[in-house]
C-alpha cells in the first residue's frame, strides 16, 4: 500500500487534456530496429507525424543501438494507426537507422472518461499550453454527489416508515490552491522572446480574464487574450472577457502515487492578498466539470512513457514511467526560487486621487483641482469574481454530470486598511472628502495599487483601477485607531470592461535550454 503525501504534490494547468483532438497519437511502440550511432538523449524524429523520441539507452551491439526510449505526451504524433511502421527521419544526433512499430488505436478520447480530446500538451516556444504551477499549502479539490430522498407517510395503527435514496447528478467539481506573485523575464533560452515580462501564473490570470491562452489569437479579434506579455510589461486586461464561456483549462494534481485530472475548468475567482507581513499571494478557486484519475502514463503530465527493447530480437517490448524527460516537453516550468521574483508585500504602495470642484468638494469630471491623498497601507485584499455557473440535466434514471458554464457579472471589488492619521491628505482627510460629498453617489477614484514597491520599482505588479468606487470608511478601534476602505473597480461605462489592467514587471530572467527548441504537437 502506498499513500500520497500532500507535500509531494505538483500542480500542473493546460489548455489540453493529453490527447489530440483528431486522435492518431501513439499509445506506445514495440518491434525495434535498434539502428546504430546513438547517443543518450538524442531526440529522433519518426517520419512526419510528429512522432518523436528521446533515447534512454543504447545497446553495446550494435554500439549505440537504440534499447529504450522515451515517449512524452508532447511527442505522440497525429495520424497515426496501431501497427504502422516508422522510421527515423532525423534526429538530434549522429546515430541513423532506427525503426519501430505503432502500438495503439489512434483514439481521439481520453484513455479515463473516454473524453474528447482537447489537445496534447506542449511545455517548449512560443506557443507553449502547459504549466506547471508552484502552489502553497491547503490545496483542495473534490466533486460530491446530489441525492433524493423518498420517503413514506402513513397513517393508521401500524403504518410504514420506509425511506429510498437516489443518486441525481454530480454537481461542478471545485478546486482551490494559492500561488505566490511572481514576475520575471525571459532570458536567451526561454518559451517566449529574450527581455519579455511575465509572471509564473500566466495561463491562470489568461482563464480569468480571456478566452485564450497567451501567445495565441484564435479569433484574430481584440478579445483574445486577455494576456500581452513584451519587453515593457505583461499586461491583463479585462476589457478582452467579454465571454459566455472563458478559457477552458485541465489541472492536473499529481500527488505521489496517483494523478487526477479536472476537466473544463473554469477561474471563478481570483483573491489577492496585500498582507504587510507576507509575501504577496493570490488564492484561485473555480470549478470543472468532472474529476479522472490519470491512469494512462502518457496522458500524465509529470511523466513520460519509457519503452524497452527487452531482449533486441525485435519481438518483445516492456513499459515504464519516468519523470525525466518531462520538463521542457510536456510544461513549462518557472517554480525554482531562483527563476522569478518574490514580492514583499511590506514595500507595497498606494495612489490615490480624486477631481475636486472650487468648493474643494469631491467631483466627477470636475477640472484642475484633483486631490491627490498620501496613505500608507496596513493590509487589505482584491478580488476577482466572474460568477460562473455550471448546468446539470436533471434524467430520471441516470447520475447526471454538468454539460458546460457560462459567465455571470463580473465583479472586481476589495478593502483596504489603513490608520487613521491626521497629516496632510492622509486618510482622516479621505474620510472627511467622502463624508462631505454628500451629492455624489457615485464617485470615481483613480487608483493604483503596486504590489512589492513603488511605481518605478521592480519588480513590481501594478493593480491599476482609474474609476474605483470608494465607500465612505469605517473606523476599527484598536492599540492604534485604524480605518478600513471598501471599494469597487468600475468600468468606464456599465458595458465596458475595462475596470482593471493588471501590470507584472520582473527583474530575475529565467533561461533554460531545456525550453530552446520549439517542438511542435
Amino acid at each position: 500500500m502506498a499513500l500520497n503525501l500532500s507535500r509531494n504534490t505538483s500542480v500542473f494547468v493546460s489548455t489540453g487534456n493529453g490527447v489530440h483532438a483528431s486522435g492518431g497519437s501513439v499509445a506506445s511502440l514495440d518491434n525495434f530496429t535498434p539502428g546504430s550511432g546513438h547517443a543518450v538523449g538524442d531526440v529522433i524524429t519518426m517520419g512526419s507525424s510528429g512522432l518523436k523520441v528521446v533515447v534512454t539507452a543504447v545497446t553495446t551491439s550494435p554500439a549505440g543501438g537504440v534499447d529504450a526510449v522515451a515517449i512524452p505526451n508532447n511527442f505522440r504524433g497525429t495520424g497515426l494507426s496501431n501497427d504502422d511502421a516508422v522510421t527515423q527521419s532525423a534526429t538530434t544526433g549522429s546515430g541513423t537507422g532506427f525503426a519501430a512499430v505503432v502500438k495503439g488505436d489512434g483514439v481521439s478520447t481520453t484513455g479515463d472518461g473516454g473524453r474528447a480530446g482537447t489537445g496534447l500538451f506542449k511545455g517548449n516556444g512560443t506557443t507553449a499550453n502547459t504549466f506547471k504551477i508552484g502552489v502553497l499549502d491547503g490545496y483542495s479539490f473534490s466533486q460530491g454527489s446530489d441525492a433524493t430522498d423518498i420517503t413514506i407517510s402513513e397513517a393508521g395503527a401500524e403504518p410504514n416508515r420506509g425511506s429510498k435514496r437516489f443518486n441525481d447528478s454530480l454537481p461542478p467539481a471545485e478546486w482551490s490552491f494559492g500561488t505566490y506573485v511572481r514576475p520575471f523575464k525571459h532570458g536567451t533560452s526561454s518559451n517566449r522572446s529574450t527581455g519579455t515580462h511575465d509572471m509564473c501564473e500566466n495561463i491562470l490570470w489568461a482563464a480569468i480574464a480571456g478566452a485564450s491562452v497567451t501567445g495565441s489569437d484564435p479569433s484574430g479579434t481584440e478579445s483574445d487574450p486577455a494576456v500581452v506579455c513584451d519587453s515593457g510589461d505583461a499586461d491583463v486586461s479585462f476589457a478582452r472577457s467579454d465571454h459566455h464561456e472563458l478559457l477552458k483549462l485541465s489541472i492536473f494534481f499529481a500527488l505521489e502515487n496517483t494523478t487526477y485530472r479536472l476537466n473544463e475548468c473554469q477561474v471563478n475567482q481570483a483573491e489577492i492578498d496585500f498582507s504587510i507581513d507576507g509575501i504577496a499571494t493570490i488564492t484561485w478557486s473555480g470549478n470543472a466539470t468532472t474529476i479522472d484519475q490519470v491512469s494512462t502514463i502518457i496522458e500524465d503530465p509529470s511523466k513520460a512513457l519509457i519503452v524497452t527493447d527487452v531482449d533486441g530480437t525485435d519481438s518483445t517490448d516492456s513499459t515504464s514511467e519516468a519523470t525525466t524527460y518531462t520538463e521542457g516537453y510536456n510544461y513549462v516550468d518557472t517554480t525554482a526560487p531562483g527563476d522569478a521574483d518574490y514580492l514583499r508585500n511590506k514595500l507595497s504602495t498606494l495612489t490615490l486621487s480624486h477631481a475636486r470642484n472650487s468648493s474643494n468638494i469631491l467631483e466627477v469630471g470636475a477640472t484642475g483641482n484633483d486631490i491627490n491623498y498620501s496613505i500608507n497601507i496596513t493590509g487589505g485584499s482584491l478580488t476577482i469574481a466572474n460568477n460562473i455557473t455550471y448546468v446539470t440535466p436533471e434524467t430520471l434514471g441516470l447520475v447526471d454530470v454538468p454539460v458546460g458554464s457560462f459567465t455571470g457579472a463580473r465583479q472586481i471589488s476589495g478593502s483596504l486598511t489603513m490608520y487613521l492619521d491626521t497629516k496632510s491628505n492622509g486618510s482622516n482627510q479621505l474620510l472627511s472628502d467622502l463624508t462631505a460629498a454628500t451629492d455624489l453617489v457615485n464617485n470615481s477614484f483613480d487608483m493604483s495599487l503596486f504590489m512589492g514597491g513603488g511605481s518605478s520599482s521592480t519588480p513590481v505588479v501594478e493593480f491599476d483601477l482609474p474609476r474605483a468606487h470608494l465607500q465612505i470608511p469605517t473606523i476599527e478601534t484598536a492599540d492604534i485607531i485604524s480605518t478600513t476602505v471598501e471599494f469597487a473597480a468600475q468600468g468606464s461605462t456599465l458595458l465596458d470592461g475595462d475596470e482593471m489592467t493588471v501590470k507584472y514587471k520582473g527583474s530575475t530572467t529565467h533561461s533554460d535550454s531545456t525550453y530552446a527548441t520549439d517542438y511542435t504537437v
